[in-house]
Order: C-alpha cells, then sequence, then structure tokens
C-alpha cells in the first residue's frame, strides 16, 4: 500500500506540482492549499507523511504540524 502523503502550500502551483511528483514516485498524494483543509481531511483520512510550506495566511505550517503531531503521532 502506497505511503499516503499531504502537501501543504498556500501558493496551489507548488503543491499541486510537487503531489504529481510524488504520484509519480508512487506516492499517495494529496495538495491542500491552507492549514485547515489538511487537518480536517486529516480526521478522516490520516497521512503518513505532512510536507507544508511554513510561512502561510491563517495558520502556518509550524503551528498545523504541533496539531498534526498531537492528533496524529504515527505521522
Amino acid at each position: 500500500m502506497a505511503k499516503r502523503v499531504y502537501v501543504v502550500d498556500d501558493e496551489k502551483c507548488i503543491a499541486d506540482t510537487l503531489a504529481v511528483i510524488l504520484c509519480h514516485a508512487g506516492y499517495d498524494a494529496s495538495a491542500f492549499y491552507d492549514a485547515q483543509s489538511a487537518l480536517e481531511q486529516a480526521a478522516s483520512c490520516s497521512p503518513d507523511l505532512v510536507i507544508s510550506d511554513v510561512v502561510m495566511p491563517g495558520m502556518n505550517g509550524v503551528e498545523m504540524v504541533i496539531i498534526f503531531r498531537e492528533r496524529h503521532p504515527d505521522c
């Protein structure tokens, strides 16, 4: 089973491109354009790995990863 990867970046082109590259490499990658969307999706489908931009509007990447680690310690 392919590892699930969430790519989180407010620049859609970057998130989409990285997700496509990861999919071609055999990962189950999904792009998200804000931290809240990724956290909401993780509630029902936890990722194995999160790759995130740090500087994003609203919740930044560091804040998001702290929440991910609390809710999904295996991620």
